[in-house]
């Protein structure tokens, strides 16, 4: 079983790239945080808080379309409060 990206055309506009998007999923290191967003329908949305190897911090939105396939909908560098939060829970420096 492989996991599968798919991802929506504005997924990109805030200059994030596909490397980085599975950085901060397979990042064993500093594992992402996976918070539900928005439960609605058809879709719930989650968002995927994590580190790059280069020390990006980002936030993914995705929807799950199935076990281990999902669809990218939004990846941006965190917020400064996000990020805070984040360390916090991680302890990262």
């Amino acid at each position: 079983m492989e996991l599968e990206l798919k991802f929506v055309p504005n997924a990109f506009k805030h200059g994030i790239t596909v490397a980085e998007i599975w950085e901060l999923f397979l990042n064993d290191i500093v594992p992402c945080v996976i918070v539900k967003y928005k439960t609605g329908e058809p879709e719930t949305i989650y968002n995927a808080f994590g580190l790059t190897e280069a020390g990006r911090y980002l936030e993914i939105g995705y929807i799950k379309e199935s076990k281990d396939c999902f669809r990218i909908i939004h990846a941006m560098d965190m917020r400064e409060t996000t990020r805070k939060r984040f360390k916090k829970m991680r302890r990262v420096s």
